[in-house]
């Protein structure tokens, strides 16, 4: 079930006067009433995406901070099992040739 709030509904009402305001097929010339609240539904519709691409652009940099951490430890693990190996070889060729 689809919970509609005064938001959705007035967000869905200026889209569609959009898409009517921008329709090519009508034949009236616009007023500058016409174009000013053309102007307005389209700024509202700009600063919604700006918000949402900040929104998106927070997530991301969380993500990669999360994943860099990841890999770092992997990697920092990774060289540690590596030196513990050629460590291990030393040793070992070390006290067989003594």
């Amino acid at each position: 079930m689809t919970t509609l709030t005064l938001e959705t509904i007035l967000d869905s009402e200026l889209e569609k006067q959009t898409i009517e305001d921008m329709n090519q097929g009508s034949q009236e010339p616009a007023s500058k009433a016409d174009l000013r609240n053309l102007t307005v539904r389209l700024e509202s519709k700009f600063d919604r995406l700006d918000s949402q691409m900040i929104k998106i652009e927070a997530a991301s940099k969380v993500f990669i901070t999360e994943k860099t951490d990841r890999l770092t430890t992997i990697f920092i693990s990774f060289g540690a099992a590596q030196l513990a190996a050629i460590a291990g070889m030393f040793l070992a060729i070390f006290l067989r040739f003594s």
